[in-house]
């Protein structure tokens, strides 16, 4: 019966109201409004008509973007049209929720048109119709690991090179916290702000991963049912997490992608 009842779910019956930004303005606008909202990204209205998505993966790599080694452009001086992305998938109201979990493994957002911008459907809508069965270990992904003690921008090219958001910071095997795109853009865009240009290139070397991760991690065990940790991204908003063995060693890590694959 209640499979029944998820296979006659409509994209209209799970969409929500989208938050937007104008493509002409700022970046440091758009991360205000991000974190006002407490969302990781944004569509991308041109006087009212939808031209793409805004994500805080894509500013944290525009605003990483050097024109030296080390030189930081502050998020003050962008506009969103440079961090946007055009390729984003639109579907209409009447979608299955199968076709819109099997389009969720590789996208954030859908946004819903019918005419015009209805809404939009993220992890969040679709979790709450359909979860993965079974535990944490059973569909976790293996970990990508740094040192606290890594230099941050060493870090930041290993993400762009691995094509990772997030990186688990551990010490002498245990779970030490979290650094994640977002937290390295904002660090060296205040860090740009605030340190004189000529004093930049070396002080920004010192940075460490201790000094912008997030130390209180929140984590999962690999016997912690799916449904579980699917409640606890929800409940504590976050993109992903940790998972440890009954020893407290970091053995892997859940995304919401791994989460949507796994539907």
């Amino acid at each position: 019966m209640e499979h029944n009842k998820a296979e006659s779910v409509r994209a209209l019956d799970i969409l929500s109201q989208p938050y937007t930004i104008e493509k002409s303005d700022r970046i440091s606008h758009a991360l205000e409004v991000m974190e006002k909202n407490n969302v990781n990204y944004l569509l991308v209205t041109n006087e009212g008509v939808l031209e793409g998505i805004l994500t805080k993966q894509g500013i944290a790599r525009t605003v990483g973007e050097r024109s030296s080694d080390y030189m930081v452009k502050p998020s003050s001086s962008l506009h969103v049209a440079k961090a946007m992305d055009e390729n984003l998938i639109t579907i209409s109201g009447e979608t299955p929720i199968g076709e819109v979990c099997r389009l969720m493994n590789d996208v954030e957002v859908l946004a819903v048109v019918n005419g015009q911008l209805t809404g939009w459907i993220t992890f969040d809508e679709v979790v709450k119709t359909c979860t993965p069965s079974g535990y944490a270990g059973t569909i976790m992904e293996a970990p990508v690991m740094c040192s606290p003690y890594d230099r941050v921008v060493h870090v930041r090219r290993r993400m762009i090179d691995e094509d990772a958001w997030w990186m688990m910071a551990v010490d002498d095997g245990k779970l030490a916290g979290v650094v994640t795109e977002s937290d390295i853009a904002k660090a060296l865009s205040k860090f740009r702000d605030l340190v004189k240009e000529k004093y930049q290139d070396a002080r920004v070397r010192k940075i460490i991963v201790d000094d912008v991760m997030t130390a209180d991690v929140i984590s999962v065990w690999t016997n912690t049912p799916c449904e579980e940790v699917v409640a606890v991204m929800l409940e504590k908003d976050v993109e992903g997490v940790p998972v440890l063995d009954l020893k407290e060693t970091l053995v892997g890590m859940i995304t919401k992608g791994t989460i949507l694959k796994n539907l």
